[in-house]
């Protein structure tokens, strides 16, 4: 079987819609969604109604504006960075409706799947901290080793970093399927990863898919949101916002 994992689509309507064509157009047999769904972006009532087809888990970010909380519990820096998250996090409850908030809250935290005899394991963080936890490459083999030990299935398939990950330890795989709506690897187009499970064997492929970057910045700033989250979209990696005014002519 071909299965397409695809995760922080972020409210970006045009990515979601590229990369959906993408797997159409390779035939996969199933799509799941790893959250954070919502946020950031200028579509969230749009892109919720896409993704209620498929199966999905809840992000940080579905999670807070689902409840309207105060913070999406993300690990934003003093300053500007907090600010910019706080504007769009606001924003986004502000402009869903009620029965997006309700779907939202309907999602689970986690989902067991199997796939050709092989157990696959869906959070949006990790399993042991299924909205907040960021792994990573770089996170200690200790860790590796408590979440490798913190669940049964073979597999584990995360989102929340925007990083798409590979990663074999302690007899589990971790992979991380990037983002659809918001990537952070210096590469702005967006990123899904595509499985493909015959008889126990696996075999990845991390899927990068051109769509409008320009004209949805243009809709993020027409939207009232930060310049900062056009540039992250343009970039295609983390903006340093202390380092100065960002300014963007639309038209």
């Amino acid at each position: 079987m071909r299965i397409a994992f695809i995760g922080d689509v972020h409210a970006n309507l045009s990515a979601l819609e590229a990369v959906l064509k993408d797997a159409s157009e390779r035939k996969v047999d199933a799509i799941y969604c790893l959250g954070d769904i919502v946020g950031y972006g200028p579509d969230p009532d749009e892109v919720v109604k896409v993704i209620s087809r498929y199966p999905c888990v809840a992000g940080n970010y579905d999670d807070a504006v689902g409840h309207e909380k105060s913070s999406c519990g993300c690990e934003y820096k003093p300053g500007r960075e907090s600010e910019v998250g706080d504007i769009s996090l606001n924003w986004t409850i502000e402009n869903t409706k009620v029965e997006t908030k309700h779907f939202l809250r309907g999602l689970p935290k986690r989902l067991s799947i199997e796939i050709e005899g092989v157990r696959i394991l869906l959070v949006h963080a990790s399993p042991l901290d299924e909205l907040y936890e960021y792994v990573t490459p770089n996170t200690p083999s200790k860790r590796f080793e408590e979440l490798a030990k913190s669940f049964e299935e073979d597999v584990v398939v995360s989102g929340h970093t925007h990083l798409p990950m590979a990663k074999y330890c302690f007899g589990k795989l971790f992979f991380n399927c990037g983002s659809v709506g918001r990537p952070k690897d210096g590469d702005n187009k967006s990123c899904y990863l595509l499985l493909n499970v015959e008889r126990g064997v696996i075999d990845h492929q991390f899927v990068r898919v051109k769509y409008d970057v320009k004209s949805v910045c243009e809709r993020i700033v027409k939207a009232g949101l930060p310049l900062e989250l056009a540039l992250v979209l343009a970039l295609g990696e983390s903006y340093d916002m202390g380092k100065g005014k960002v300014e963007f002519f639309v038209r």
